[in-house]
């Protein structure tokens, strides 16, 4: 019986190297409980900074300027859960919810009694990159032009502590609206600072307007960024959203994401590029199954013991081309070796999970 079993452990952990030639290193779009309530440190909570040690597997949310909310709406210190500010982020139909969705995005608030610059950290676990590795990210600001929010994307190669001595590698720079206000909603008559940062909607993409109009609070839309890491090739990183502005409004982030080139390892499997990832893996109560999908397809999401018995199916039914999520329930399943298999319309990938 026990070679059996070593037997396996074998061959699952050689599927998982196969799996793994996906090189997803970090997955997170802040929609589970998982996220707040156990990985992410809110560090205003437990009142100590991140411990500035290497190999640290939790997220962290530091406030480190302690300015008290100026919005009037009590507002959080550091990086909090909330709605998308666009109606096109809430995805009514993709996520099967109803207004208000269910879709969360982390933001920080730097609308403060203070007339200085926001120091809030959100600081990702340890990740160690490859050879070729991407970050990719979403971001979105409450309102453009006027009280635009930006933030700093920096990457430390040595602790998570919360600072810019460690997060010395600028990766990406949002520029902020600096007074004095313009005179109208169009772009041309607002300051940004940096001038080299990226300005949210000033080419008229991801935002819930176009062109000069009277409200002063136009929605920014989430748009996708990507900054290759290759720089820090085969290192232990972390990376840092700062939200640094003045006296603005709110910034967000949404899925987030570290991943590497493809490799030809099981390439007849996984050819459609669906990106499977699983989280968390190992899993006790839920996990939740992250996919990618080219081109519009119905979904089926199944889930098979070390035997190949059928344990667990969900069916998403027609699904648009993007990024998705779903989760199965792991609370009745018995500890052990189990397969994620998700299929659609141009082809299968799997990945394997381990349930204690």
């Amino acid at each position: 019986m026990k070679k059996i079993y070593l037997l396996l452990l074998s061959i699952f952990l050689l599927s998982g190297t196969i799996v793994k030639a996906q090189n997803v290193l970090l997955s997170e779009d802040f929609e589970t409980v998982y996220f707040y309530d156990t990985l992410l440190i809110d560090c205003q909570v437990v009142g100590s900074p991140p411990p500035g040690v290497t190999g640290d597997m939790n997220w962290y949310n530091m406030d480190s300027d302690g300015d008290p909310d100026g919005s009037g709406g009590g507002r959080p210190d550091g990086w909090f859960a909330l709605l998308p500010f666009s109606t096109v982020d809430q995805y009514p139909t993709i996520y099967g919810g109803t207004p208000p969705d269910s879709n969360t995005v982390i933001g920080a608030n730097t609308w403060t009694t203070a007339a200085m610059p926001q120091q809030n950290w959100l600081i990702t676990q340890s990740v160690n990159l490859g050879t070729a590795d991407t970050l990719f990210w979403k971001s979105a600001a409450r309102q453009a032009p006027r009280y635009l929010d930006g933030y700093e994307v920096r990457l430390s190669t040595t602790t998570n502590a919360d600072n810019t001595t460690a997060f010395s590698n600028l990766l990406f720079s949002a520029s902020e609206m600096t007074p004095p206000l313009g005179t109208d909603t169009t772009y041309s008559t607002f300051t940004f600072v940096p001038s080299t940062g990226f300005i949210h909607g000033a080419d008229g993409m991801y935002i819930d307007y176009a062109g000069a109009v009277t409200n002063p609070a136009h929605k920014c839309q989430l748009r996708p960024f990507s900054v290759p890491l290759n720089a820090f090739a085969n290192q232990a990183v972390y990376i840092a959203f700062l939200s640094n502005s003045t006296d603005d409004n709110l910034i967000s982030l949404d899925d987030v994401m570290i991943r590497g080139t493809l490799s030809t390892i099981g390439v007849n499997e996984n050819a459609n590029d669906i990106a499977l990832n699983l989280f968390p893996n190992p899993a006790t109560d839920n996990v939740q199954v992250n996919y990618t999908l080219t081109s519009e397809t119905i979904v089926t999401i199944s889930m098979f013991d070390v035997t190949g018995k059928l344990v667990s199916t969900v069916s998403e039914g027609s699904q648009p081309a993007g990024r998705h999520f779903a989760h199965i329930n792991t609370s009745s399943v018995a500890k052990g070796f189990y397969t994620v298999k998700v299929e659609t319309a141009f082809g299968a990938s799997t990945s394997k999970l381990i349930v204690r």
